[in-house]
């Protein structure tokens, strides 16, 4: 949870705070079951919205619920049938399953209404401006002619059911930023006093043209959809939410016949002199289609692949790369990484720093060195490292987020570049420490996620992260001196941080608070004690007793916040990482199932807002959601490959949907600390094979092998030679080129995303038709 604007008057905050959680705790409402249709993708969202943009533009295009285009402009709406009905299509699907292209389609009296979406440059650079295409397809099932209607036209706005009058599951728009980074929206603001006209298969708004059509085929043109469109008419009054400037498409369909009409929205109105206009009309659908699809799956190829037989999984994971590096804008010459292209179109240096670490997991290390030049306009005059005020986890997340990235690549003139910023950030940590009574990081509110003012206990995990970050570079340009005066100041801050953990601790059971000075605030930064920087022991009682305490707040499979009140998506991953390396598998293949469960069907990932059990409806905290992609990505690589300390681990945690006979599960191109690796794991009959091929800098100590948590090992060979296990776990070398295993597989039941959403399903209707004999109360 962040908020936008950092208010510095705490009694503000925490009275806006109040009417937020007061207007979302009286929605407690259920969606009728009957929205999950049998034969369509699940989508956990009872009102998904989705994006379509190119990477690096500063603007993306949000499809609504309904199937609509919105942009910072207006909206792009449909309507089928004589009288017009409005388009209502929840449940979509990315084309290819992770591509940014929208498909979705509908059946009304025998005809399929199928729509495409995507966006694209003129000339696929980031900087010019990005047009919405839009193929229609109409196709008549039957055996008989059939005659359809198909309405196109524009408004400023849905209509709102928010006290404050905002539209609905849209981004508030036009907002201009103060300084790159900040929120920004392009657009304008409505005007009841604007001309709508028509001009050759143009509609026009002030002299604009809002959106292309096809003229050759019959069709009629309205101003309103009960007034056709006349020059000599006088203008009707237009409000914001009036459907206005529509075209009617007349389609007559043989029996089993198809016709494609396509579209085009500049997402920015184009002038009619505008010499860019006649390039626009001649950009041709089936052309951009291809340039899309080329753009987006060469940057796929580039990274590490993984090959499984879940198909969900692999959408997912491809989908939320796609996700976030729309999200980021090209401003200049600078790479601003932002957490989605709509309400949170923001930087954060929280949020920042998860999405590139997950592009260095993943293989894509220049992307994330551009986002981290970014990360050096938030260092502050003192050294501190600030994106919004009272965060002083952003120190601990940059240096980490630059520790790690050296680590990984290693690029002596990276660590060169940021080593001055890192030594400068150092000074300030130092001094700050002297200052304050506990010697940690000191007090502040950060106005957001554990709603506390204190000694933060998640800004210390961090900061300690930091420092490991610092010296890590600090090794790599053989600065000695610096290397232990900054192993000096870890060992003296891990000194006194667990003393007031301690502290702390003895107040709360064991328990690791979201504060040092006293019990309250809300889950956050605490969870943090094992991963992303391993600060204490996995198997700490403290971290055992978190893990016990946090569990009892999961609701639907996943962590709650706001005392319990609302579904967190990607607060769950701090606990599943952290699950990860305690080998727990079974426990962290409950919760990626029911992280995965939590999306929709376009794979997107949401932050809060959702009632546990209720309506499915995150209102205006909308999808896609940078951080959860970033996350998930990283959950999955490290469930399948992870450095700790001197090993690298494999296969941490295995789906037994994953390890069927004759099938394989193949990574290849995988980064990591030691160097690149491919490796695959071949199922047979009563056994596997694992083949190797390291193609390490410098080896680790060992490789560890995690036998699945499913299988009764009966022997192994690792290069013809017979190696036992241990506590689960097999220690390769690190040249190791292929491990054989026989073993039985153990009959657990179903274990799969298909199995955890038939079961939510089947929950859900039960609680509805609860909520329906006794109200709401059963329920929430």
């Amino acid at each position: 949870m962040r908020t936008l604007k950092n208010p510095n008057n705490k009694f503000v905050f925490v009275l806006y705070l109040f009417i937020f959680l007061l207007g979302v705790s009286v929605h407690a409402q259920m969606m009728n079951p009957d929205i999950d249709k049998p034969g369509e993708p699940f989508s956990y969202f009872a009102f998904p919205v989705d994006v379509i943009g190119l990477m690096d533009c500063r603007e993306g295009t949000e499809i609504t619920p309904e199937g609509y285009l919105y942009t910072g402009y207006g909206e792009l709406l449909f309507f089928y049938g004589s009288p017009p009905q409005p388009v209502n299509q929840r449940v979509k699907t990315l084309y290819k399953g992770y591509l940014p292209i929208i498909q979705y389609s509908f059946i009304k009296e025998d005809v399929r209404y199928s729509l495409t979406l995507f966006a694209y440059t003129l000339d696929g650079t980031p900087e010019s401006d990005l047009i919405n295409f839009i193929r229609i397809q109409f196709e008549n099932l039957s055996q008989n002619p059939r005659t359809t209607y198909w309405w196109i036209g524009t408004r400023y706005a849905p209509e709102s059911s928010d006290a404050r009058n905002r539209p609905d599951h849209r981004f508030r728009r036009p907002a201009v930023a103060s300084r790159p980074g900040h929120y920004e929206q392009e657009g304008e603001d409505f005007s009841s006093d604007w001309e709508y006209s028509f001009d050759e298969g143009k509609m026009v708004r002030e002299g604009k043209v809002f959106y292309l059509f096809p003229q050759d085929t019959l069709h009629t043109k309205w101003i309103t959809l009960k007034s056709p469109y006349s020059e000599k008419r006088k203008k009707p009054k237009i409000l914001l939410t009036t459907p206005v400037g529509l075209v009617k498409f007349e389609i007559v369909l043989k029996p089993e016949e198809q016709k494609t009409f396509d579209f085009k929205m500049p997402y920015r109105p184009v002038s009619l002199s505008d010499e860019t206009l006649d390039t626009i009309i001649k950009a041709d659908f089936d052309e951009y289609f291809q340039k899309t699809i080329d753009f987006w799956e060469n940057i796929l190829s580039q990274g590490m692949k993984i090959s499984l037989s879940e198909e969900k999984v692999l959408n997912t994971f491809n989908a939320n790369l796609v996700y976030d590096l729309i999200a980021r804008d090209k401003i200049g010459d600078e790479y601003v990484q932002k957490v989605n292209e709509f309400h949170y179109d923001a930087f954060w240096l929280r949020d920042s720093s998860y999405i590139v670490r997950a592009y260095d997991v993943t293989g894509y290390h220049k992307i994330a060195e551009q986002c981290l030049d970014f990360f050096l306009k938030w260092q502050r005059e003192d050294g501190n490292f600030l994106s919004q005020q009272g965060q002083y986890d952003g120190w601990g997340q940059s240096l980490w987020a630059i520790g790690q990235h050296y680590l990984i690549t290693p690029n002596l003139d990276f660590a060169r570049k940021f080593f001055p910023a890192v030594e400068k950030a150092m000074d300030w940590l130092s001094e700050e420490r002297d200052k304050d009574p506990l010697h940690i990081m000191p007090i502040t509110t950060p106005g957001d996620n554990e709603l506390i003012t204190g000694h933060v206990t998640g800004h210390n995990f961090w900061a300690l992260g930091g420092i490991r970050g610092a010296i890590a570079l600090a090794e790599g340009l053989e600065k000695t001196e610096m290397v232990k005066k900054y192993t000096q100041e870890y060992d003296d801050y891990l000194k006194h941080f667990k003393e007031a953990l301690n502290t702390i601790t003895k107040k709360s059971s064991g328990y690791i608070p979201p504060g040092l000075d006293e019990l309250g605030g809300q889950d956050w930064g605490n969870l943090l004690a094992v991963y992303p920087a391993q600060i204490l022991q996995p198997f700490d009682p403290l971290v055992t007793k978190t893990l016990e305490v946090t569990q009892k707040k999961y609701k639907e499979g996943i962590m709650t916040y706001g005392d319990g009140k609302w579904l967190h998506l990607y607060l769950t991953m701090k606990n599943t990482e952290t699950r990860v390396i305690r080998g727990e598998q079974k426990r962290t293949l409950r919760e990626f199932y029911s992280i995965l469960l939590h999306t929709s069907s376009t794979h997107a990932g949401f932050e809060y807002s959702i009632l546990p059990w209720g309506d499915r409806d995150f209102g205006y905290n909308l999808s896609p959601h940078g951080w959860f992609a970033a996350k998930f990505r990283t959950l999955l690589r490290n469930m399948l490959v992870r450095e700790e300390g001197n090993d690298l681990h494999l296969f941490s945690v295995l789906s037994p949907t994953w390890i069927r006979e004759g099938q394989s599960l193949r990574v290849t191109d995988a980064p990591t600390n030691f160097g690149e690796i491919d490796f695959s794991l071949e199922i047979e009959k009563d056994g596997a094979r694992l083949s190797l091929q390291p193609k390490f800098r410098e080896n680790p100590d060992q490789i560890i092998f995690h036998i699945p948590w499913f299988v009764d090992l009966i022997e192994a060979s690792e290069d013809g030679e017979k190696i036992k296990p241990k506590n689960g776990i097999l220690r390769l070398n690190p040249q190791t080129k292929e491990v054989t295993f026989k073993w039985e597989i153990r009959p657990i039941g179903a274990i799969s995303y298909d199995y955890f959403v038939q079961e939510y399903k089947e929950k859900y209707r039960a609680k509805y038709k609860e909520f329906l004999e006794r109200g709401e109360k059963s329920i929430f």
